[in-house]
């Protein structure tokens, strides 16, 4: 027991340099965690909004597809409608004559 209380006071500085030296490591250890921990929660949320925005996105190029295929049936009908419309001069001179 004496040789330990000899060398703990011989070595009493060393000893608190290693403790506090330990401490640190455990104390930076734990913040690292915490602030990984942090930007884990955070890239789960900026990675939500990609999807969300992508979500968007998609809705919006939906959109303009039904957009597009309505203006070109609006096309067809226009053309349909100036034909049938030719038509029906075509017959009324006919029948004026």
């Amino acid at each position: 027991m004496t040789q330990v209380r000899n060398f703990i006071s011989d070595n009493f500085r060393t000893i608190i340099i290693i403790v506090s030296f330990v401490v640190t490591l455990y104390v930076q250890h734990v913040s690292n965690t915490e602030h990984i921990n942090e930007l884990t929660r955070r890239c789960q949320t900026l990675e939500l909004k990609v999807q969300d925005q992508y979500e968007r996105i998609d809705a919006i190029k939906l959109d303009k597809a039904v957009f597009e295929a309505t203006m070109t049936q609006f096309t067809s009908l226009q053309t349909d409608i100036r034909e049938m419309r030719e038509d029906i001069k075509e017959l009324l001179k006919h029948n004026n004559r």
